[in-house]
C-alpha cells in the first residue's frame, strides 16, 4: 500500500507541478500576468498566489488518494456489476440497474453540481432539477450503450444520429443557452462517474464482446455525454416552450446588469486579502465535506444493497469500503484544494488576460492559455483513469504516453479557440457545428477502437480542472471584456459559459487522427516488409548459363 501510495505521489507531482511552475513563472516574468495586484504586492507574491501555492500539496495528496480508491471501489463495483448481471442473461434487470447506477452516479457528481451552482446561483430547486435532467440522460444513453454491446452496433451511427437530433432541437431553444448545452455534456462525465462507466463497460464487454471485447470496452463514456447533451437540449426547449424562464432569466435576477454577475466573487471564494485566506480554506474544505459525502452515500448504500446478491469474501468486501474511504478524502481534498486555490487564481487571471487583450496583445494570451491547456490535463484525475484502462484493454498497444500527448494538444487548442470565440463574441455554433462534423467525419475513417476510445476521451477531459480552472478563467475573462456592455448578463452567459463544450470535442478530433496515422503506419509497415520478403525472394534465384 505504502508503495501505490508514493508511486501515485510521485504520478500527482509530475501532474500538479507544472502548472504552479507555469503560475509562477507568469507572475515573475510579467506583471501583466499575475495574480496579484503588483502595486500592492511588490514581489508578486500575494494573497492569491500564495493560497494557490498553499492548494498544491492537498491537490497532489487527494489525487492520489482518489485514484487508488477509484481502483479499489468505483471501478471494481463498476466491473463487478457488468460481469454479474451479464451472466444472469436478464437483459431487462441489467438495463434497470444500469439506468439506476447512471442516475445515481451523475447526481453524486461534483463537476456537475459546479456547474449548475454557477448557473443557478439564486435557486436551489432549478440547480437540483438541471442536475436531474443530466442524470437521466447519462442513465438512458448508459442503456443504449450496452444495447449497442448486445446487438453488435457500430458506435459510429449511434453518434450520428444522437448529435443530429442535438442540432435539430437546438434550433428550437434558447440561442444563449447553446454553450451550456454542451458544457453540461462535458461535465457530466468525471471524477465519479467515470470509473464506474468504464469499468462496467469493460465487465459487459468482456462477458458479451467476444471477438470484439477490446473495441466494445470504451465509448461509454462518450455516449453518456451525449445522452446528457440531448436531455439538457430538451430541457431548454420545454423551458422555452412552457415560457417558465430560462437561464438568462434565473440569472438576470442577480445580474441586473451589473458586475456582480453570478455572485463571482463568493462562488470562487475571491481572495482580496491575507485575513481572507483563512475563510476561503475553511469554507471550501466544509463545502467539500458535506457535498462529497451526499455524493458518495447513495453509491455506498447501491453497494451494500448489491452485495446481497454478490455476496462477496469479506476481505474483498472491506476492500470495496476502505475504498470509498479513500476516493471520498482525496476528493474532498482534491475539491478543496480546487476550489480555495485554483479558483480564485484562474478567476483573476482571466480578468488580467482580458486587460492584455485590451492592449492588442491576444496572441501573448493565446500562447500562455495554450499552455495552460496543455500541461492541465495531465493534472486531471478521470484521464488518467482512462489511459489505465486502455492501456490494460489494448494490452499496451495503445500506450499512456500517446493519449496523454493527445489530450494535451487538443485542450491547448480548444482553449485557444475559446479565447477567440470570447474575444470577438462569435457564437458558440459556428464552432461546435464544424468542429462535430469534423468528428463525425473522421470516425468512419478511424478504426472503431480508436473512435471508441475517442469519444471516452473527451467525457474524461472535461473533469475537474476544466470546471474548477478554466470555468472560472473564462467568465473572469468574459466579466472584465464585456463589463461596460448593456447587456451584461447575456454577454456572461454567452461567452463565459463554453470552454467546457469545446474542450469535449476536440479530444475526440485528435484521438481519431491518432487511430487514422496508426492505420497509415500499420500498412505502410506491412507494405514495406512485403516488399523485403520479395527482393529477398529475388536475391535467390539462381542463373543457369545456357
Amino acid at each position: 500500500m505504502k508503495k501505490e501510495f508514493l508511486s501515485k505521489i510521485k504520478e500527482g507531482c509530475f501532474s500538479v507541478l507544472p502548472i504552479a511552475l507555469l503560475v509562477i513563472v507568469l507572475a515573475l516574468v510579467s506583471p501583466d500576468f499575475a495574480p496579484d495586484d503588483t502595486a500592492l504586492y511588490p514581489y508578486r507574491f500575494g494573497p492569491v498566489l500564495v493560497s494557490f501555492l498553499l492548494s498544491v500539496i492537498p491537490l497532489i495528496i487527494g489525487m492520489a488518494l482518489f485514484n487508488i480508491g477509484a481502483e479499489k471501489s468505483t471501478g471494481k463495483i463498476g466491473s463487478l456489476v457488468g460481469k454479474t448481471l451479464t451472466k444472469r442473461k436478464s437483459l431487462v434487470l441489467l438495463l434497470i440497474i444500469a439506468l439506476l447506477m447512471g442516475f445515481l452516479a451523475t447526481m453524486a457528481e461534483p463537476d456537475l453540481g459546479v456547474l449548475a451552482s454557477r448557473l443557478f446561483p439564486a435557486s436551489i430547486s432549478q440547480k437540483w432539477i438541471f442536475v436531474a435532467v443530466s442524470a437521466i440522460g447519462v442513465g438512458l444513453f448508459l442503456m443504449i450503450a450496452i444495447l449497442r454491446v448486445i446487438f453488435d452496433k457500430s458506435i459510429k451511427y449511434w453518434l450520428a444520429l444522437g448529435y443530429g437530433l442535438v442540432f435539430m432541437l437546438a434550433t428550437l431553444a434558447d440561442k444563449d443557452f447553446f454553450s451550456v448545452i454542451f458544457d453540461a455534456g462535458g461535465v457530466t462525465t468525471g471524477p465519479v462517474t467515470v470509473p464506474f462507466i468504464l469499468s462496467l463497460g469493460v465487465g459487459v464487454a468482456s462477458v458479451l464482446g467476444g471477438s470484439n471485447a477490446e473495441d466494445d470496452s470504451f465509448g461509454y463514456s462518450g455516449l453518456c455525454s451525449l445522452g446528457t447533451v440531448l436531455a439538457v437540449t430538451c430541457f431548454s426547449v420545454v423551458l422555452k416552450k412552457l415560457g417558465l424562464g430560462n437561464v438568462e432569466t434565473s440569472l438576470g435576477e442577480a445580474v441586473n446588469g451589473g458586475n456582480q454577475a453570478l455572485g463571482i466573487p463568493s462562488l470562487f471564494y475571491q481572495i482580496e486579502g491575507w485575513n481572507t485566506i483563512l475563510g476561503a480554506y475553511l469554507t471550501a474544505l466544509k463545502e467539500n465535506a458535506i457535498n462529497v459525502g451526499i455524493s458518495i452515500l447513495p453509491i455506498l448504500l447501491f453497494f451494500l444493497g448489491y452485495n446481497f446478491y454478490l455476496k462477496l469474501h469479506k476481505k474483498e468486501f472491506w476492500s470495496i469500503i476502505i475504498g470509498l474511504v479513500y476516493v471520498y478524502v482525496g476528493l474532498v481534498l482534491f475539491l478543496f484544494a480546487a476550489e480555495a486555490g485554483l479558483m480564485s487564481v484562474a478567476y483573476n487571471l482571466g480578468q488580467n488576460f482580458a486587460s492584455v487583450t485590451s492592449q492588442g496583445r491576444i496572441w501573448e494570451v493565446l500562447l500562455v492559455c495554450f499552455l495552460f491547456g496543455f500541461i492541465s490535463m495531465l493534472a486531471e484525475p478521470s484521464v488518467h483513469v482512462l489511459a489505465d484502462q486502455v492501456s490494460e484493454v489494448s494490452r499496451g498497444s495503445i500506450n499512456k504516453p500517446t493519449i496523454f500527448v493527445a489530450l494535451c494538444m487538443s485542450t491547448g487548442i480548444a482553449i485557444v479557440l475559446n479565447v477567440i470565440r470570447t474575444t470577438y463574441n462569435i457564437d458558440m455554433a459556428y464552432f461546435v457545428v464544424p468542429l462535430l462534423f469534423l468528428a463525425l467525419f473522421l470516425a468512419f475513417l478511424s478504426p472503431d477502437i480508436y473512435v471508441s476510445i475517442a469519444i471516452d476521451s473527451a467525457g474524461v477531459a472535461t473533469g475537474t480542472m476544466a470546471s474548477c480552472f478554466f470555468l472560472p478563467m473564462f467568465i473572469g475573462y468574459a466579466k472584465k471584456i464585456y463589463s461596460s456592455n448593456p447587456s451584461f448578463g447575456e454577454m456572461i452567459l454567452r461567452n463565459g459559459f463554453g470552454i467546457v463544450g469545446i474542450m469535449s470535442i476536440l479530444p475526440i478530433i485528435c484521438m481519431e487522427i491518432v487511430g487514422i496515422s496508426s492505420v497509415v503506419r500499420t500498412k505502410f509497415a506491412y507494405r514495406k516488409a512485403l516488399r523485403a520478403v520479395f527482393e529477398e525472394d529475388d536475391s535467390q534465384v539462381i542463373h543457369l548459363p545456357c
